[in-house]
Formats: C-alpha cells, structure tokens, sequence
C-alpha cells in the first residue's frame, strides 16, 4: 500500500509527464522544430478573430501594417503558436531587413511567458515587435521585404523554430 506522500509524489510526476510530453510530429509546412529536445511545430501568425486575441497564420509573403500605439514608435503585431511545450515557454523574435540584413531582437523574457492552451496547441497573442531600426530613418518602409523568426524553449529543455517571409506596410500611419 502506497502512503499519502508517495501517491503525491507519482501524480505530480504523471502531471509533469502530460504537460510536457509531445504528441505530434512537425508539420513540413509549419517551420518545422530543430535542436535536441525538439517537439511539436512553432508557427509564426498574427491576431485574428473578432477580439484579435486568436491566432491566425501568417503565410510567406504576407503584408503586416505597421502600427503606432499612441506612445510613438513603429510596431507589428505577431503570434506564435507552439504544440507540446507546455502551458508556458520562453518565446523570442527577431525581425530581418532582407534589403541591407539589418535585425531586431525581442529575446524572451527572464520567466517563461504564459500561453493560451486548447490541449497540446499553444499560443501566444498577441506579441507587439517594435520595428523602430529597421531600416534608416530616411529609408522607405512601405513594401519592406522582412524575414521573421521565432524561436522557443521550455524549461524542460525542448526547443523549436519558425520563420517566416513577409512585407511591410505603411498604410496605417
């Protein structure tokens, strides 16, 4: 007969082992996960819905409107969607001028972030990119080819990658 402690012990571990364990293969079109520890797909979107708090997919080549928020600055809004990680992870993006390679950096935060959960798919959204530096100040936005990454990790060392193609508009502004 098994105490008390020991049978908390054993479902603390079966709950570890279902938070964390992955339970679908990458998908080919969806980024695909790289390093040792890789799970489930990472897929790069944008908010979508009615309330813009769901995920949508970004596709290769789509046009994302820069944005101001009242403060200043220039701004993209992004998602990330992550399968097997977990209900929380360390997420980073990094942005890339595809015209002269100049890259912003939003690296993840000190704490895993919390993402919302139906089952083993995840996402994060919305995440603002600030893209004031991508290009110099008397450069043209408009039509800006970028490329997109993300990359994520959990604390049980899984990791995974995406990366997308888009372009920029200024047609809010």
């Amino acid at each position: 007969m098994l105490s008390r402690l020991q049978l908390s012990i054993v479902g603390v571990a079966l709950l570890g082992c279902a938070c964390s364990a992955p339970s679908a293969a990458p998908a080919p079109d969806a980024g695909g996960s790289a390093g040792s520890g890789a799970v489930g797909p990472i897929e790069l979107g944008v908010p979508g819905g009615p309330d813009s708090l769901d995920f949508a997919p970004l596709e290769d080549g789509a046009v994302l409107r820069l944005q101001t928020f009242g403060q200043g600055g220039t701004h993209v809004l992004l998602g990330v969607r992550c399968v097997g990680f977990g209900q929380r992870a360390f997420v980073s993006l990094s942005v890339r001028n595809m015209l002269d390679g100049t890259q912003l950096d939003a690296p993840a935060p000190a704490r895993p972030q919390l993402l919302f959960c139906e089952g083993e798919v995840c996402d994060l959204v919305p995440i603002t990119m600030m893209m004031g530096g991508i290009t110099t100040n008397d450069a043209e936005r408009d039509g800006l080819a970028i490329e997109i990454s993300a990359d994520v990790h959990n604390v049980a060392g899984l990791t995974g990658h995406a990366s997308k193609q888009a372009t920029l508009s200024t047609a809010d502004l």
